[in-house]
């Protein structure tokens, strides 16, 4: 309202200031009140508003309904959980949750980024250029959708609706923590995280059949340089010309011939038959604890205290659609003497406790009982990894043995964890464990592995192998565009010889990760000072670690202290997350051994060299 106030008052200064004189009663401007997000009403329609009101709302009607809008502009809200798509609008959102072709339905578990109301906006003036045939869009938004793999339909239906497109990618993502190609600073244009990107269609009524031409651009740096570029860059900030090809139609530059050689590779999600996004607890201080004596706490306080003194305690905010606290209380009257209390890998080297009972949007929101399962009810390893990565490397892969939560492998957004093993359910006649790889494709891999000497790789070595592959730099550094957008995928051996010493390092890896003592040996970085062991400001200088202002821990190398898996920097994090808290003699030997096993990764990796 208050926007539309103010163009009205504009417009009509504007007007005065030109010397504009009405002959008659000054007419009533061209600006109407709307959601733009619905479809103009039959013009009888009468609307239980005041007068006024229903007169705004007849006179966008009729605007929306009979004439023929030419160029749309905007700068829409970014909110990527915009709601349910219904209606008028949600029967064009389908358009895009269709693969590339625009028949097949999208073979997405979730798509509902495709609900971003940024999205819907453009997908409404999407439409509106083509019922007229022919027009201009140009908005400034999100620049997620340019090459996330969920929005290749919409990437997909913006070719074929539009003649030209050309994209400018602003960058300024925080959350990615994007820098320049040299490695300077990148602001944003707003005040906000999310990177930004300006996109400008063109339809002509006689423009053909194909797909658009699309013409690229970037620009990086301070924001008063970008501002500067845009003020008088015009088209010309767009000088390459992209050709997007399938499946993923991309809005950004890529190598295409790097492309053709990594989607040959083995797709971890079609290998393992099962897996998908780590436990989502919704409320992380209630339901996952240090120790079992917290979860067990968080019980008995939600089934013996009033709901504000619950909430109050353990800093619960509002319900939302996946957790509301009825359905958690009932959770636990339900299963009072059935559920357990797991061991839940929460971060890199961080295992705490969690209340398990398998139900959905119960005092967990999304235990992942199918997948969790797994790991509840036998002996069990899981590759850790993610379908995207916002971080500036692709460093998004880690083992587990224990449930997994969502955000333990990748802190920029969600990730996954596909297991090794899988249990049958207690009430099937068949209680036999399966491995979970595809019979077809493990069987081609095992044909390319098999060696004369040792003979045919069972699953451990399997397993060893691909976790090898994902900790080769080379590897990294080749598809690391790739593996930023998508599930990663596994090059075949090039050899029997290349495949033992890939998987056998990658044995190495997997036992220095999943805390295997042998594996660890010696940890040689003594802890040192006087104190309390609380932890408050840690910080690495000169080889030590500094817990506070008294106490540290001798000869840690810089690697172990920078060194990143999914976005954090676990001898960092493991100290940040304990501030406050005195350390305790178990507590000073498991940081030594993530010293030591950081240092060791490190090591190995520098080892790993593969065909490429």
């Amino acid at each position: 309202m208050a926007s539309y106030a103010m163009c009205h008052m504009k417009l009509d200064m504007i007007l005065t200031e030109m010397g504009y004189k009405p002959t008659k009663e000054p007419p009533r401007l061209g600006v109407y009140l709307t959601n733009s997000l619905e479809e103009g009403e039959p013009a009888n329609q009468t609307l239980p508003f005041t007068q006024w009101l229903s007169r705004e709302a007849k006179g966008a009607n009729t605007i929306k309904r009979d004439m023929p809008i030419m160029c749309v502009i905007g700068n829409p809200p970014y909110l990527g959980e915009g709601g349910v798509s219904e209606g008028w609008i949600g029967n064009l959102m389908d358009d895009y949750k269709k693969e590339p072709g625009g028949v097949e339905k999208l073979k997405e578990r979730n798509p509902k980024w495709l609900n971003d109301l940024y999205v819907k906006f453009i997908r409404m003036s999407s439409h509106l250029i083509e019922k007229n045939g022919e027009g201009v869009l140009g908005f400034i938004t999100n620049h997620g959708y340019l090459d996330n793999p969920t929005f290749r339909g919409m990437r997909w239906h913006l070719l074929k609706t539009f003649d030209k497109v050309y994209v400018l990618d602003l960058h300024g993502n925080a959350k990615k923590k994007e820098v320049t190609p040299e490695g300077k600073p990148d602001k944003n244009v707003f005040d906000i995280q999310q990177g930004v990107s300006i996109i400008i269609g063109v339809k002509k009524k006689d423009g053909g059949e194909g797909l658009a031409k699309v013409f690229h651009g970037d620009l990086w740096g301070d924001r008063k340089g970008k501002y500067a570029a845009l003020e008088g860059g015009g088209f010309n900030l767009c000088p390459t010309k992209l050709v997007p090809t399938a499946p993923w139609f991309m809005l950004e530059e890529y190598d295409e011939a790097a492309a053709l050689i990594y989607r040959e590779g083995l797709s971890i999600p079609e290998f393992f038959g099962v897996g998908g996004t780590g436990v989502v607890t919704k409320r992380d201080k209630l339901t996952i604890h240090r120790n079992k004596v917290g979860v067990s706490q968080a019980v008995r306080d939600m089934l013996e205290q009033t709901e504000a003194e619950v909430r109050k305690k353990y800093s619960l905010p509002n319900d939302v659609r996946d957790w509301r606290y009825q359905w958690a209380k009932d959770d636990l009257t339900d299963h009072k003497s059935s559920f357990s209390i797991e061991p839940i890998a929460y971060r890199p080297f961080d295992s705490r406790f969690i209340y398990y009972s398998g139900r959905s949007r119960g005092f967990v929101g999304w235990p992942v009982e199918k997948i969790m399962g797994h790991f509840v009810r036998g002996i069990n390893i899981g590759l850790a990894t993610a379908r995207s990565n916002k971080n500036p490397t692709p460093d998004h892969f880690f083992i587990v043995d224990r449930m997994m939560e969502t955000k333990c492998a990748e802190s920029s957004t969600q990730s996954a964890v596909f297991p090794l093993y899988l249990y049958p359910d207690p009430q099937d006649l068949d209680q036999t464990r399966r491995v979970n790889f595809d019979p077809k494709v493990w069987k081609k891999l095992k044909a390319k592995a098999t060696h004369p000497t040792h003979g045919e790789p069972d699953e451990i070595q399997t397993f060893d192998y691909i976790y090898g592959v994902l900790h080769c730099p080379a590897y990294r550094d080749t598809y690391a565009e790739f593996l930023k957008i998508d599930f990663p995928r596994i090059p075949w051996p090039a050899s029997p010889d290349e495949f033992r010493d890939i998987s056998t390092k990658g044995a190495a890896l997997r036992k220095l990760h999943l805390m295997v003592p042998a594996a660890i040996g010696a940890t040689p970085y003594a802890f040192r000072g006087d104190g309390d062991n609380v932890v408050d400001k840690p910080h690495h200088d000169g080889g030590k670690v500094w817990i506070n202002g008294t106490q540290y821990f001798d000869a840690v190398p810089d690697v172990s202290w920078g060194f990143y898996i999914g976005g954090y920097q676990p001898a960092q994090k493991w100290l940040k997350d304990r501030k406050g808290r005195a350390l305790t003699f178990d507590d000073v030997k498991h940081y030594q051994r993530i010293i030591k096993i950081l240092s060791e990764t490190d090591r190995i990796m520098r080892t790993i060299t593969m065909t490429l």
